[in-house]
């Protein structure tokens, strides 16, 4: 055997062996979701996608200028969530909406962001980002709600104030109706005593 096929051989090995890392720890993300994944909103989504890359998205990188290790943060970017990352209904355990969609393509942008010059898209590295990401979802409660929007409590005396507050909007609307009304009966007024005394003038003529 050459040296070159013993080269070729290393090479195999060692990225078949990258590839079997790479598979596995794949699995393990897919088997770290619950069997039953629950709806995302728009709004969940969207807050997941900023708090996700803000989390994840960042990397020290060596400044000239400054001649010192710095952190760089990946941006937000997006200004509304993905179509699918939204499930509102229908089987949301499927990769390719909902929470499990969301996960894995901020996976991949936080994976370019930290790796620029790799060519290699599905990878070990890759595969650990989206399995870190996954574990940081279901154990911060996202599953269960932890990012909806809670509903704002009405008490009485909140329903009182409000009502009241309408009463005195509608009365202020009502008292320039009353202005402007009395304004036009004035006016109107005065162009009958105007035609009564022509009337009176041409009745005596």
């Amino acid at each position: 055997m050459t040296l070159a096929t013993m080269e070729q051989k290393m090479e195999l090995t060692l990225h078949q062996t990258i590839e079997k890392e790479s598979h596995k720890t794949y699995g393990q993300v897919n088997r770290m979701w619950p069997d039953e994944i629950p709806p995302i909103t728009k709004e969940e989504a969207f807050k997941a996608y900023k708090l996700l890359t803000r989390k994840f998205g960042s990397k020290k990188v060596w400044s000239e200028y400054y001649n010192k290790w710095e952190t760089k943060k990946l941006s937000i970017g997006r200004r509304r969530p993905r179509r699918c990352w939204i499930c509102l209904s229908g089987n949301c355990n499927l990769l390719d909406r909902g929470w499990r969609r969301l996960v894995h393509d901020i996976s991949h942008r936080v994976y370019d962001f930290r790796f620029p010059q790799s060519s290699r898209d599905h990878n070990i590295a890759q595969a650990k980002i989206e399995q870190e990401m996954a574990q940081y979802v279901i154990g911060s409660g996202w599953l269960e709600g932890k990012l909806k929007a809670k509903p704002k409590e009405k008490h009485k005396e909140d329903v009182v104030l409000l009502r009241f507050s309408r009463m005195l909007k509608r009365e202020k609307v009502w008292e320039r109706k009353l202005k402007l009304a009395t304004s036009h009966l004035k006016k109107v007024k005065r162009e009958i005593k105007v035609y009564k005394r022509r009337h009176n003038k041409v009745s005596v003529n």
